[in-house]
């Protein structure tokens, strides 16, 4: 089977029914696990070594409520705790939805029950009002989710971010679930760059206690636009790598938002690919939209002594660029590659950062 809506139908078709039948080696169950989770990393190109797909219908016994989750590696593999994206299936198995959501156990672990309940549904709206993808592009952006009775289902419901509902009864056709998936990773990379750290529990006190790990916000990015230093005045030192948090998932390297912004304001808030891309308006610096991309990926900061997270690799790129470059085949973004390689040769190098044209190419293409 090579087609996401089918996946969907059989599962809509045969759920209930395979629930009263034997669940070990259950045919479904395994075409849930391994089959399903296989047709959408093909359908979209998806790269393994950034992201984790998983398809689970229970663990010892059928799940009320079946799932397929897309991890990024750098945040979760796991649905207990952090960020990801997955299909939902509700109880009634007439409607699957695609949510961004995050981990209603460690919510349930660490504040109980009751106001776990609270705090992921106030950590839920939080981040909903700050991805500027939902505000800018006036995506569709579905606040609740209803999947049926239980615990699971109740945290699944409060830990929706935002996401796509489908009925069974109008089921789209494959070109805009893939459309919709697109759009939805897109949503998941901008949440990535809207923390400050990688940390899931860190965040959440964060977020709960003070909301200290918001970066956009809008006065903190004024001041830095305020207090730009001419970009003559400044002095390059290469700087020491800092130490990685060592986790379940390998190593995570720190990296500091403030220098991001200032590489966005020091573009002037410009595609450095092609300036005469235009994306929109921001909310918060009231100047048009751009994102930052570390030009050598972070995760490859093993092979460098000298930091990465510097101004001298750091791109502002146009919303469309930036996601040609993490989610392009390699023949489209390997021009895009070259100008910003050449474009930054010399600045790399003043950064203590040595790497030829070649060594980065292989870099995008693993």
């Amino acid at each position: 089977m090579e087609n996401i809506r089918d996946c969907f139908i059989k599962i809509f078709d045969k759920y209930l029914q395979e629930k009263e039948a034997s669940f070990a080696k259950n045919p479904l169950g395994q075409f849930i696990r391994n089959e399903v989770p296989e047709v959408i990393k093909y359908k979209i190109d998806l790269d393994i070594n950034k992201y984790k797909i998983v398809g689970s219908c229970g663990q010892g016994g059928w799940a009320a409520v079946p799932w397929i989750a897309i991890f990024d590696r750098d945040i979760t593999e796991s649905a207990q705790g952090g960020y990801y994206l997955v299909y939902l299936f509700n109880e009634k198995m007439n409607r699957v939805y695609l949510s961004l959501n995050q981990g209603w156990t460690f919510y349930k672990k660490t504040f109980g029950k009751k106001e776990g309940s609270k705090n992921i549904e106030k950590v839920s709206k939080k981040l909903r009002d700050k991805l500027l993808i939902l505000k800018e592009r006036h995506y569709k952006n579905l606040t609740k989710i209803y999947l049926g009775n239980g615990d699971l289902a109740e945290g699944y419901e409060l830990g929706h971010i935002c996401g796509v509902e489908y009925n069974l009864q109008n089921l789209p056709n494959e070109n805009i679930l893939i459309n919709d998936l697109v759009n939805m990773l897109n949503i998941y990379l901008e949440l990535k760059h809207l923390l400050y750290i990688n940390d899931f529990e860190e965040i959440v006190n964060g977020y709960v206690l003070d909301d200290k790990y918001f970066i956009s916000d809008e006065n903190q990015l004024n001041f830095q636009i305020q207090e730009c230093i001419p970009e003559e005045n400044i002095k390059i030192e290469p700087k020491k790598r800092l130490s990685p948090r060592i986790s379940e998932r390998g190593k995570i390297w720190p990296r500091d938002p403030g220098i991001s912004k200032k590489a966005i304001i020091e573009a002037n808030f410009l595609c450095e690919y092609d300036s005469s891309h235009k994306s929109f308006t921001s909310e918060s610096s009231k100047r048009q939209y751009m994102e930052a991309h570390h030009l050598i990926p972070l995760n490859f900061q093993d092979e460098f002594e000298n930091s990465l997270d510097v101004i001298g690799n750091i791109v502002s790129l146009c919303p469309n660029c930036h996601r040609k470059i993490h989610y392009g085949i390699f023949k489209e973004k390997e021009q895009l590659i070259e100008k910003l390689y050449l474009d930054r040769k010399d600045i790399l190098n003043k950064f203590g950062i040595e790497i030829t044209l070649e060594e980065l190419k292989k870099k995008y293409k693993k």
